[in-house]
């Protein structure tokens, strides 16, 4: 795949065409020595790990080339706060070291630099799973975006320490544990091109198939949902553990684009999601519908250079009904 990728843009530099808009600026004179791959797009209606996948595929891309990344993200990222969180205005860095040594502000006053395009994650997508759609990944892709993980997505020391206290808090590592996310809120709605919504019914059926059987200790659920939170509670009681301090909503719009009073509500959204994908990804199981955080927890499980000794993903199919979605609704 690596390989079929490589060969695509080496064919472009051959016939000098640059349909694949990777013709590099020039903005100053550092870093003579390298081609930035100069990553930022924003796109208001991406709920976190839907961006984090265009991230993973853009940084993909830069590593074939040879380029080096540098993300940043702008001020209509959902996650994005209107004042700076620790000394940064660039949401990603909320969250993530840069991928390599080089600064956002070293990056626009270097001697070239290659912008992201759109088209460049839709031709990454292609290449690897032979479509162009959020939710379609197979095997392959989940693999080698697990290596970009582990090659340039690293936590920063906020973030890493707020992961490691969630996990202890739980227990997760001592015992066996279930991991089981359940995406409800919008996509109770099924708009066009997203994933057909699982019940908390559903996810029991899969559950109580799999726990006594393969001997589970407990079981750590994800939801954005407070309603299917309470349905889980009554069902499984003192088996469950989940993050008690989690806005969830009770709503058919999603957790993402809701409006709250507490302070730096938009960096605590997208720190809880991080925190639910990485308690995920460090279960020994895992039970879900197909939603991204259920895609990002399988590639960072991978990074760490294990699989799941269990694995059940409930997919009922992507609603084709033209209900567009929209962050108001």
């Amino acid at each position: 795949m690596r390989e079929t990728l490589k060969n695509i843009l080496c064919r472009r530099e051959k016939h000098q065409t640059d349909i694949f808009q990777l013709n590099a600026r020039r903005y100053g004179f550092f870093n003579a020595d390298k081609t930035i791959y100069y990553v930022n797009e924003t796109n208001r209606e991406l709920g976190f790990f839907a961006m984090y996948r265009c991230w993973l595929e853009y940084v993909y891309l830069a590593d074939v080339c040879g380029f080096v990344p540098v993300i940043n993200v702008g001020p209509d990222f959902a996650y994005a706060e209107n004042r700076p969180i620790a000394g940064t205005k660039n949401p990603f860095e909320y969250y993530f070291l840069q991928p390599s040594s080089i600064s956002v502000r070293e990056a626009m006053h270097s001697s070239r630099v290659v912008h992201s395009d759109i088209v460049h994650r839709q031709m990454v997508e292609l290449v690897l799973t032979g479509k162009m759609l959020q939710y379609d990944c197979n095997l392959q892709y989940l693999r080698l975006m697990g290596e970009i993980v582990r090659k340039y997505f690293k936590f920063n020391h906020t973030i890493q320490e707020y992961i490691n206290e969630g996990l202890e808090r739980l227990g997760i590592g001592d015992g066996k544990t279930l991991g089981v996310h359940v995406r409800g809120t919008d996509f109770k709605k099924g708009y066009d091109n997203h994933p057909v919504f699982v019940t908390e019914e559903e996810a029991f059926q899969a559950i109580d198939g799999v726990f006594e059987k393969k001997q589970y200790n407990r079981i750590f659920v994800a939801t954005d949902d407070r309603l299917i939170l309470e349905a889980f509670v009554r069902r499984y009681k003192e088996k469950l553990c989940f993050y008690t301090d989690v806005l969830r909503g009770s709503d058919r719009k999603s957790v993402a684009f809701h409006e709250n009073d507490r302070a730096v509500h938009k960096y605590q959204l997208g720190r809880e999601v991080i925190r639910d994908m990485c308690t995920l990804s460090r279960c020994d199981g895992l039970v879900a519908g197909v939603s991204q955080v259920a895609i990002c927890a399988r590639i960072n499980k991978l990074a760490q250079k294990k699989k799941y000794q269990d694995l059940i993903i409930i997919d009922k199919g992507i609603n084709r009904n033209g209900r567009v979605f929209y962050q108001h609704r």
